[in-house]
């Protein structure tokens, strides 16, 4: 945590009031976006007890597994929510516009979970459902292992940094708002809340005390209170069980109704609080390059689509050696990219990274406008140099690859040097791009003496790392790829020996 974030935190617990981080929103915010509850019981992850779900606050529908243990009833439900989720992605596969390699969809689906163990509860859920068999002994509805596909796609997509096709609320509150709590405590929906939009009537204090009551505040997934399954839940499945064991319908369709009723007791507050999250934060504006990073988002998506389209195989389970490390390269791009684009979009997180020394601001005090050099293939070229005084604590070396958000697009950078003066420092800078084709900069591309500039890294300089061809994969690693069994059902050995990533 930099220093500004720290005061952030401490600010917002002076005041018990919440405290903005940044200026924009800067994650994608569809207007029709697909909010899912899911919630299973206490201890139990890979049985599902139920979901909420839908596209608008007033149309959520409630989806209850009356026996989770169950497996027939398992994939009953998760075939329900795979119906729902399917024909909301579908509706995306509409509009598509382009030509050859640049045709994709012009939207994308974003589905909205309240915490982040409501993603890893849809990675479980997917994991669950993409290897079934729609024929054989161990039969499930066609939807199931499509549904259990998009789903792995969406949380493969969740761990890039910047991406919007499958959000915690909670994670887009915790980047806009600081509270006066730990990270931990802010992964509880309610709790965060109390402290961004407490109940009308009620102060930070009192919303939080109910917020940590269970009874008042059931957890928002994915997984109900102990107390709640012991008092209430395992007495209501031992009714259901009994009903059915009887045969007795008319007692069957109560237990059940009983049951669906304790369990929107459950899952209905947490809905009402999702979408008033969501509306917190469409009154954040947008970042300028959120909608850039968002057609990626949809790139993703039209490749994926196509993939389906042409009969694709489920992702597989474990990456290979070469793969889990091209996966760990693009995701560390990706948040070096959403970690500078942030900076250069809004003013608040750039002074964060300055208090860290990750950029820095200050003022031309020597500028060398005219300066040339000759490249390799003998051509002189502009290479001005400015040097920019700053008492910004910098941690930036020589050779570093610089853009600014000061300047117009474009402008690039290169430090020279990093010499410390007292209590300040002064940074030499070659600009390098933007000035033009001429031998002579255009005018107003050179930071002129006494301008105020800033600078951050730039993501995009680093060399793109080279790996091994896929049927390359070094001796000491492949051995750990063959032992990758799978699952314990007999259809899950067709997937085995597939991989999404070589």
């Amino acid at each position: 945590m930099s220093t500004l974030s720290a005061l952030a935190h401490v600010q917002a617990m002076e005041s018990m009031q919440a405290v903005p981080l940044t200026e924009f929103r800067h994650r994608h915010l569809s207007g029709r976006p697909l909010v899912i509850i899911p919630l299973a019981m206490a201890g139990e992850a890979g049985a599902p007890l139920a979901a909420m779900v839908g596209s608008a606050k007033r149309n959520g529908t409630l989806l209850v597994v009356a026996q989770p243990r169950n497996r027939d009833q398992r994939f009953a439900f998760t075939a329900d929510l795979g119906r729902i989720v399917m024909d909301y992605i579908h509706s995306f596969r509409q509009d598509r516009r382009g030509e050859g390699e640049r045709s994709r969809y012009t939207d994308a689906p974003q589905i909205l979970v309240p915490t982040p163990g409501g993603v890893k509860a849809l990675a479980d859920l997917g994991r669950m459902c993409r290897f079934r068999a729609t024929s054989g002994p161990y039969a499930v509805p066609d939807v199931v292992p499509e549904f259990g596909m998009w789903l792995t796609f969406l949380v493969d997509r969740a761990e890039q940094a910047g991406t919007s096709t499958l959000l915690p609320v909670t994670t887009m509150l915790t980047e806009h708002w600081a509270t006066g709590q730990s990270t931990l405590e802010d992964q509880n929906l309610a709790s965060l809340m109390a402290w961004i939009a407490p109940p009308s009537g009620l102060s930070v204090e009192q919303a939080m005390t109910d917020a940590e009551n269970p009874d008042v505040c059931p957890p928002a997934g994915p997984a109900t209170s102990p107390e709640f399954d012991n008092r209430d839940l395992a007495p209501a499945i031992r009714k259901f069980d009994t009903a059915r064991t009887l045969g007795d319908p008319h007692a069957l369709a109560a237990a059940e109704s009983d049951l669906r009723e304790l369990i929107a007791g459950q899952i209905q507050p947490t809905w009402r609080m999702v979408w008033q999250a969501i509306s917190l934060l469409r009154s954040v504006p947008e970042a300028p390059r959120t909608a850039k990073r968002f057609e990626g988002d949809c790139k993703a998506f039209t490749d994926y689509s196509d993939y389906q389209d042409s009969d694709g195989l489920p992702q597989r389970k474990r990456d290979t050696a070469i793969g889990a490390a091209r996966r760990l390269s693009w995701l560390e791009r990706a948040l070096s990219e959403f970690e500078s684009d942030m900076a250069f979009d809004d003013r608040f997180v750039l002074a964060d990274r300055r208090s860290a020394g990750e950029a820095f601001a200050g003022t031309v005090v020597e500028a060398e406008p005219g300066r040339t050099v000759t490249t390799d293939k003998n051509r002189r070229v502009p290479r001005p140099l400015v040097t920019v005084h700053t008492e910004d604590p910098l941690r930036l070396a020589a050779d570093t690859k610089l853009i600014s958000p000061t300047l117009p697009a474009g402008r690039k950078a290169t430090i020279v040097s990093v010499l410390p003066d007292g209590d300040t420092t002064r940074v030499t800078v070659e600009i390098t791009g933007g000035m033009g084709r001429g031998r002579v900069p255009k005018p107003g591309s050179v930071p002129e003496l006494g301008q105020y500039v800033a600078y951050l890294p730039d993501p995009g300089w680093r060399p793109a790392p080279q790996f091994p061809a896929s049927d390359a994969t070094p001796w000491t690693h492949s051995g750990a790829d063959e032992s990758d069994t799978g699952s314990a059902e007999p259809e899950d050995a067709a997937a085995e020996e597939w991989g999404n990533e070589d």
